[in-house]
């Protein structure tokens, strides 16, 4: 292996690949850029051509190309050494045979499958039409690779014939077992790639056709976790997005793949989309390094600003400037892109700081009436406030919710600083491992849960049956009234009480016990990951089946609680 990382290293050109990702500029017989490990306003990040390295002084990282893509697109030492030798042309010798059985295969697999879903779009006049129906061009859908899946056996048979192992087109999650015979897991869908940040193939999302839209069918359906996909890890179109992110500095935020296509389509090009799945830490770890602003979109009533708000707490955590776009009567950004392209990209032009439109919503109308609606509102608001990262941010918006209520400023101030300060994720790194962020998916939820469940006693007694599942604070909190985060839950939880119906808190309720049962297995399900990975490392056959097994039974309990 090491002569091979040497061969790799003589051959890479560290500021054509750097470039790649970052806009370098001339800094004598070096080149500058903006850091996309911290924000920054100024360059403190160095390219030496010489010393085949880079360093920034602002924050201190540095290494070899190596380091710079491991880090920049989350890869392990194998992988990046692949992806570094594919681009230069060159063959590596010595790479692990289990590696490459344990991944290599399911890369090639997805691969393979993707041509074959092309392909057979262009044989199915339904899926074309539906596109068509859509308002998508043909260019748009060949840019991102959408196909059509038939079904039956057409793809696993495809790839029997290619030379693949019945069981490790299952094992991609391209095939399942059902009643003896092995199937295509899509049929009769439309087909998204679902890439990871350098362009391969990792999964899918199928989108039923019309003809088969019916009862107890899903509509969306996406590939189970495999070793190479995870959902807590993949932002749909990020792949080809990235360099337009980086460039504006700001990330346009949609819901679906249909919303990101379109918005691609109408020349809003740094976007991305979530595709179904919960919001992760990694995900916003991973744009808060090529972005510090964030725009998203929502519907004008009381279910699209409770969206607003919950997404607002988890852009906040990572330090982002979140603005919010107003689509007016139509209800998401594919939409308006087909209607008026120009009108989405003057709403995303003139989004506003997410504050204001909380602000302008909850101080119109009769929201604050009387006094206690008034105190409830401006505290609820204040503790958001409170989670802003950014002291200069806090100052600005306390200022502007003081110009809107009618409430003296010094008042206000007063007021922030006496509320507790509830439990939050801790600040973004550089380098987040993955147990971080399988942890700050499971705070995320635990503490929404924690805010419903304070609504209703016999939530609480809940709370209290699922412990087990919990986080310390929440259980401390259940467990103990006069603690500050007792407090803080009781406080946010009296504001949406008085918001939301008693049993549209306890379907949300129930809706976040199950996320929150989802991110704990997920989180045993990337310790499995890194034992499958040191146990191939190490050459070691029946540990590797041992944490294979392992890994397999989670994934199995997942798609149970996912489906």
């Amino acid at each position: 292996m090491t002569r091979d990382v040497d061969r790799l290293k003589e051959r890479l050109d560290v500021v054509d690949i750097i470039r790649g990702y970052l806009t370098l500029q001339p800094a004598g017989k070096n080149f500058k850029a903006l850091c996309p490990f911290h924000p920054e306003k100024t360059p403190s990040f160095i390219v030496s051509p010489d010393r085949k390295s880079w360093h920034c002084f602002g924050c201190g990282a540095g290494g070899d190309t190596i380091a710079f893509v491991m880090r920049y697109e989350n890869m392990e030492f194998p992988e990046a050494l692949k992806f570094l030798a594919d681009k230069v042309g060159l063959t590596l010798q010595s790479l692990n045979p289990a590696h490459e059985r344990e991944f290599g295969v399911l890369y090639t697999l997805h691969e393979e499958a993707r041509a074959f879903y092309e392909y057979a779009l262009t044989e199915s006049t339904e899926a074309k039409e539906y596109l068509k129906s859509r308002g998508l061009k043909g260019e748009t859908a060949k840019l991102f690779g959408l196909g059509f899946a038939p079904g039956g056996e057409t793809l696993t048979l495809h790839l029997i014939k290619k030379g693949f192992a019945v069981e490790d087109i299952v094992r991609a999650g391209l095939a399942m077992k059902a009643g003896g015979l092995h199937r295509d897991r899509f049929e009769n869908r439309v087909m998204f790639p679902l890439m990871n940040s350098v362009g391969r193939v990792v999964g899918f999302t199928g989108r039923i056709l019309p003809s088969g839209d019916r009862e107890g069918v899903g509509k969306y359906v996406n590939s189970p976790e495999t070793p190479i996909f995870s959902k807590s890890r993949v932002l749909y179109g990020l792949h080809a997005t990235k360099r337009d992110i980086a460039t504006a500095r700001e990330v346009v935020f949609v819901e679906g793949q249909m919303d990101l296509l379109m918005s691609y389509q109408a020349d809003v090009k740094n976007v991305v989309a979530v595709s179904g799945t919960a919001l992760t830490a990694h995900h916003l770890e991973r744009l808060r390094r090529i972005a510090d602003s964030v725009v998203l979109s929502f519907d004008n009533d009381e279910a699209g600003l409770h969206a607003l708000e919950r997404a607002m707490d988890m852009f906040h955590a990572f330090d982002f400037h979140v603005k919010a776009m107003d689509l007016g009567d139509v209800k998401d950004p594919a939409e308006l892109a087909v209607k008026d392209p120009a009108k989405l990209r003057e709403a995303v032009k003139s989004a506003a700081p997410a504050f204001r439109m909380l602000f302008r919503h909850y101080f119109s109308g009769d929201h604050t009436r009387d006094t206690a609606g008034m105190k409830r509102i401006l505290r609820a608001l204040l503790a958001k406030v409170k989670r802003l990262p950014s002291a200069v941010e806090q100052m600005a918006t306390v200022r502007e919710l003081a110009a809107i209520s009618h409430v003296p400023e010094t008042a206000l101030l007063e007021e922030l600083e006496s509320l507790p300060m509830d439990a939050k994720p801790e600040p973004v790194v550089a380098d987040l491992p993955p147990e971080r962020v399988a942890e700050g998916r499971l705070e995320m939820v635990a503490n929404r849960l924690g805010v419903v469940g304070f609504t209703d006693s016999p939530l609480i007694a809940k709370l209290k049956e699922i412990k087990e599942w919990l986080p310390d604070h929440v259980c401390r909190a259940i467990e103990e009234p006069a603690s500050q985060s007792a407090q803080a839950f009781e406080m946010q939880a009296s504001f949406i009480a008085a918001r939301f119906p008693k049993d549209a808190l306890e379907r949300e309720f129930g809706e976040l016990v199950r996320q929150l049962k989802i991110a704990v297995i997920k989180r045993r399900q990337e310790s499995a990951r890194r034992d499958v990975r040191l146990a191939e490392t190490r050459g070691d056959e029946k540990v590797l089946e041992e944490a294979m097994k392992q890994f397999q039974s989670l994934a199995s309990e997942l798609h149970i609680l996912s489906a």
